[in-house]
């Protein structure tokens, strides 16, 4: 068990899944367009699944040949947690940031797992009322955030992801201290992937304009 859920295996092929935090309801929705066999219980406030085998992220790296994720396999999990990224935002909450135990893998279906760094969106941004642990793949936007209230655009997530991506394929970490990496220093890191699709979407995701950030995997 972890402060941000509980998952318990029921038998050999059923799980419950519970969260913990005031965004469970999006949360819930968005693993549901994920994992098909998802069905809520309203007396626990769980979700129960079928799944042959369901691992935390940092365990399925230690397991991964060179405890990195294979190209056609970080492209799957980029594509998985788009769509529930995606689906989160157009139920008008975004994170402000990931952690590598907000993930884990059910079937090798990569899923966010933790409400922890999953807030409301007003107008597009991301409220700060009280001060917040930094996750660990963050972003400059987060970084800078040193007075309160304040707020950020929910695209800050994007960059999160980008950062994650990169940690996952080439074990390679982009933030350095409260500050992430000059632009020539990522180039340096992610330059040997350009003329795929993957070189493309962390230069989306990591853009050093906020409003020009995606999400697009082509």
């Amino acid at each position: 068990m972890t402060k941000n859920y509980e998952l318990r295996k029921i038998n050999d092929f059923t799980y419950s899944l519970k969260l913990f935090g005031d965004a469970t309801t999006p949360m819930y929705k968005t693993i549901k367009r994920l994992v098909k066999s998802v069905q809520y219980d309203y007396e626990t406030g769980s979700i129960f699944f079928s799944a042959e085998e369901v691992k935390p992220l940092k365990e399925y790296l230690l397991n991964s040949c060179d405890q990195r994720l294979v190209y056609n396999i970080c492209i799957k999990m980029i594509d998985e947690l788009t769509r529930q990224m995606t689906h989160l935002n157009n139920l008008s909450y975004g994170f402000y940031g990931i952690d590598i135990n907000d993930i884990m893998v059910v079937d090798d279906i990569f899923i966010f797992c933790s409400c922890e760094h999953l807030m409301p969106i007003i107008e597009n941004d991301i409220q700060f009322y009280a001060p917040i642990k930094t996750p660990y793949f963050s972003n400059p936007e987060i970084l800078k955030l040193t007075t309160l209230p304040g707020s950020i655009n929910y695209k800050c997530s994007y960059y999160s992801l980008g950062t994650l991506v990169v940690f996952c394929f080439l074990k390679q970490y982009l933030l350095v201290g409260n500050e992430v990496k000059s632009d020539e220093e990522i180039e340096n890191i992610i330059g040997h992937l350009k003329n795929t699709k993957l070189y493309w979407f962390i230069k989306r995701c990591l853009d050093d304009k906020i409003d020009k950030r995606s999400l697009l995997l082509i």
